[in-house]
């Protein structure tokens, strides 16, 4: 779901790296880290169990600017496995564009191919055609004497003919090649006639005007001082913050904003099994912080940040009375965000391209 912030002039889009495990999209992820210019990139975060094994996500915010735009791109890596079946579901939320990366490996065939079944079933879930996202393969491992031909590669993994490149991750060959395709299709469908219209409910833009950005300001504003906070922060699962007011206890938003979404999904997949209860909001309380998250709505939530002394029912009676206006507000903003991305269409379909080979590599 991309976000664009006509008042601050970004725009940012979610690419998410999915399959197989061990098939490479942390090593690809990796590599961009490692040759992106500090400028260009944020911080790399990557979630792993004891065994190296990618166990909520992996993320690199990536930047450029083009049109007058700030351009940031999300990029995720899933869990391979079939076990982190919540958290890969929270990570393809959202998506704006797929990198289905394929091992070349002969013997990994049957675990291609049940990753490309893992990822129809998960976007179904999210009520999201797998063939309205525009997708990129990457055909990893190609330097390994067991790879099979690229040829017959396209023939089984790539039915749809998408855009594929040959790759090895380990080096970089094809990774950037990979990443400027997907960068571009993530946000040229926004200029597409109709393009909305294809993607579920959680995929569909938002477009944050000038005034809706003054008004979401204010009312945290005001949140923050009838609660008692020193800031708060107003979070989309899928990509990132849409507005915040005072002060938080990080200035790298893009973390933040993945981190708590992380939380949050892990915690609604652990309430509904334990109880079958749905699930509103989450607190931390640290030496000098005490965070609350509280849900809005089925996309978004809000972080509360006080000291860790505050008075914790003044908190939860300001959560409980901000909560139905912020989700009220973003309700007009969703209905309103298709016909702003219109008069859009010109600007993205001129600059995304721009945008995507202007990383800087």
């Amino acid at each position: 779901m991309a976000i664009l912030h006509e008042a601050t002039k970004e725009a940012i889009a979610k690419v998410v790296y999915h399959g197989a495990g061990r098939c490479g999209k942390t090593t690809s992820l990796m590599y961009l880290d490692r040759v992106l210019p500090a400028n260009r990139k944020g911080k790399f975060i990557s979630l792993e169990t004891p065994t190296e094994r990618t166990l909520f996500f992996d993320m690199l915010p990536v930047m450029a600017e083009a049109g007058g735009y700030k351009f940031r791109y999300l990029l995720y890596a899933t869990p391979g496995q079939e076990y982190y079946h919540a958290s890969r579901r929270l990570v393809l939320k959202g998506a704006d564009a797929i990198v289905f990366v394929v091992d070349s490996q002969r013997e990994r065939a049957r675990d291609n191919d049940e990753a490309a079944e893992l990822l129809r079933k998960n976007l179904s879930e999210l009520g999201q055609r797998a063939e309205n996202i525009p997708t990129v393969v990457q055909f990893n491992k190609r330097d390994l004497s067991n790879a099979i031909p690229i040829a017959d590669a396209e023939r089984r993994f790539n039915a749809e003919h998408n855009l594929s490149f040959p790759a090895v991750a380990r080096t970089g060959d094809g990774v950037f090649d990979t990443l400027l395709t997907a960068a571009k299709m993530a946000l040229t469908r926004l200029s597409q006639p109709g393009g909305e219209d294809r993607m579920g409910p959680f995929f569909r833009t938002t477009v944050i005007a000038e005034a809706d950005a003054a008004a979401l300001k204010q009312r945290l504003e005001k949140l923050n001082r009838e609660g008692g906070l020193l800031g708060s922060l107003l979070v989309d699962e899928s990509s990132g913050v849409l507005a915040h007011a005072g002060e938080v206890p990080s200035n790298d938003f893009e973390t933040l904003g993945a981190l708590l979404a992380c939380n949050f999904m892990a915690a609604q997949e652990l309430a509904a099994s334990l109880s079958g209860a749905g699930f509103s909001g989450t607190m931390q309380r640290g030496k000098r912080w005490l965070l609350r998250a509280v849900r809005i709505d089925a996309r978004r939530f809000v972080l509360l940040a006080c000291s860790s002394g505050a008075d914790r029912r003044r908190l939860r009676d300001a959560a409980t009375y901000f909560k139905g206006p912020l989700a009220s507000y973003m309700e007009q903003v969703d209905g309103v965000s298709a016909n702003r991305l219109s008069r859009m269409s010109d600007l993205f379909s001129s600059v995304a391209s721009l945008a995507a080979t202007n990383l800087g590599v």
